[in-house]
């Protein structure tokens, strides 16, 4: 899979301080879903207003980490209204679209003549290939080098940026390379798998809409409750579960969304739902429109005023 790219020095970057964590926070996991759904930097706006808030948007796009539509910096394409580009997301080393798929097609054609070659000559079946293949061990799943083939630093570099953004004050940065966390691959016994392993793993979970009567599980409900605690958010009253659930689900309706599961969408819809205040047990709610409280109050005090005044009692 793909890597967001994040530079050494983000952590002390002018921008990435001036953005401070919560915004920097957005940044990183939008950074993510960007690389996961080869964007080529672009950020859907509906993405963006799910996973943070609209204060945290503008310091991104104030800091010139985002841009939106209508930008002014040379060297990022162009932004459809409301949604944002991550500032120079090809410069900083993040492959673009067109090079992952054509390296997974490299990878997955390479798979298949190891298999065939090991299913002619008898060295082993077609979902466990030979030890003795003529592969090398640093390139046995066939996958090409995730580095690119020009790793010279640029001395303009930024946190997650190859160079700065118009404005930027000079000579705040340093030279870097981009690290990639490339995890080490097993290559022993029990990565080996069977055909029939292989093809289910293979096999893509079928996209549906969400079913009307649809309801999260009782873990879908913790993690979102334990969420809003740790963010210092009013737990949900199990009215407002359900509420929020009917709203989720009729929004997912109208905009004709499709997803394997719908439990990890749920849970980030009540993590930022706004609970709303219930009346007290037994209390009535009497609406003064178009009056203020001080009116209100004057409004009371006249009654009783009046009230007294013909021998009433209070």
């Amino acid at each position: 899979m793909p890597f967001f790219v994040v530079d050494d020095g983000a952590d002390t970057h002018p921008k990435m301080m001036r953005a401070k964590n919560a915004a920097v926070g957005l940044w990183m996991r939008v950074g993510s879903y960007v690389a996961r759904q080869l964007t080529d930097g672009h950020v859907p706006g509906e993405i963006a207003k799910m996973y943070g808030s609209a204060p945290q948007i503008q310091k991104l796009v104030a800091v010139r980490l985002w841009h939106e539509h209508g930008h002014t910096c040379p060297r990022c394409p162009e932004v459809r209204p409301g949604d944002y580009y991550m500032h120079d997301y090809r410069e900083s080393g993040n492959p673009s679209r067109a090079e992952v798929q054509a390296r997974r097609k490299r990878a997955a054609d390479k798979k298949r003549q190891q298999r065939a070659s090991a299913g002619q000559n008898g060295g082993g079946s077609a979902g466990n290939p030979s030890p003795f293949d003529t592969d090398s061990p640093e390139n046995l799943e066939g996958f090409d080098d995730e580095t690119r083939s020009d790793p010279e630093p640029n001395s303009d570099e930024t946190a997650g940026q190859r160079d700065a953004s118009p404005g930027d004050s000079p000579g705040t940065s340093r030279a870097r390379v981009p690290l990639h966390s490339t995890p080490l691959q097993n290559k022993g016994g029990e990565e080996r798998e069977d055909s029939a392993g292989s093809s289910a793993r293979a096999a893509q979970p079928a996209l549906s809409q969400i079913a009307p009567d649809w309801e999260p599980s009782h873990d879908d409900v913790h993690a979102a409750q334990t969420a809003r605690s740790d963010a210092g958010r009013a737990r949900l009253t199990v009215d407002q579960v359900d509420a929020v659930t009917t709203k989720f689900v009729r929004r997912m309706l109208d905009d004709g969304r499709v997803a394997a599961a719908w439990g990890g969408r749920w849970r980030q819809w009540a993590e930022n739902e706004r609970a709303e205040q219930q009346p007290a047990a037994g209390g009535v709610v009497v609406p003064f429109e178009g009056m203020s409280k001080s009116q209100q109050q004057r409004a009371g005090l006249d009654r009783l005023r009046e009230r007294m005044h013909n021998g009433g009692s209070a």
